[in-house]
């Protein structure tokens, strides 16, 4: 049971549940200027057993999206970056996650992984997870966002496995890309053999 003043800030919560739109990432403490942490778990669990919001991972709520075939996921990138805004860290794909995006590869991974300027941790979503590493400073100097993606992907393949076939991946990324003015500047940050492959593609734009 709820008190009257739990009751009142039911609604409230609920209300703003209602006006969000499908695939709003809520967490517990978006809900602090309502009371304590508690009030707010308490009445998020109602709001989960009315179908307003799925819980999607600890103090992690999502309000759903649902189609005649069901509820449709949200992208496991779109809740790393609402769980990086909330920690205020810049997060960058790395490893197949960067690999996926880029094209390189088809394969859908069951953890995707992020370089962060935050803390180390694995976040478990359902059956899939979130994995978050810590990285230094420098990894995050780009000024754009395709070059770094491009060389998180490349580090994962290693320099002996890079074909023909992922140069011309990376060229047809690279050429719809918006950070094109970027290019030039980012690559000097790259390692000595990421830039032979990446240069001659950035010549060629």
């Amino acid at each position: 049971m709820l008190t009257k003043k739990e009751n009142s800030i039911k609604q409230s919560i609920f209300k703003r549940l209602e006006e969000c739109p499908e695939h709003s990432i809520f967490f517990l403490n978006d809900f602090a200027e309502y009371g304590s942490v508690e009030t707010a778990r308490k009445i998020l669990l109602q709001a989960r057993m009315q179908g307003l919001v799925t819980h999607l991972s600890h103090g992690i709520y999502l309000k759903p999206m649902r189609s005649r075939f069901g509820e449709v996921p949200p992208s496991m990138e779109t809740i790393a970056k609402e769980i990086a805004e909330r920690d205020h860290v810049e997060i960058m794909p790395t490893g197949n996650t960067a690999a996926n995006i880029l094209g390189l590869s088809t394969q859908v991974p069951m953890t995707v992984s992020y370089l962060t300027t935050g803390s180390s941790r694995t976040i478990n979503i359902g059956k899939r997870s979130i994995k978050f590493k810590h990285a230094a400073p420098r990894n995050f100097a780009y000024k754009g966002k395709t070059i770094p993606l491009i060389v998180q992907a490349l580090k994962e393949f290693g320099e002996e496995n890079i074909t023909e076939q992922i140069k011309s991946a990376l060229s047809t990324y690279m050429a719809k890309a918006n950070d094109i003015e970027t290019f030039c500047d980012d690559i000097l940050l790259a390692p000595s053999w990421i830039q032979s492959i990446i240069k001659p593609i950035i010549k060629s734009k």
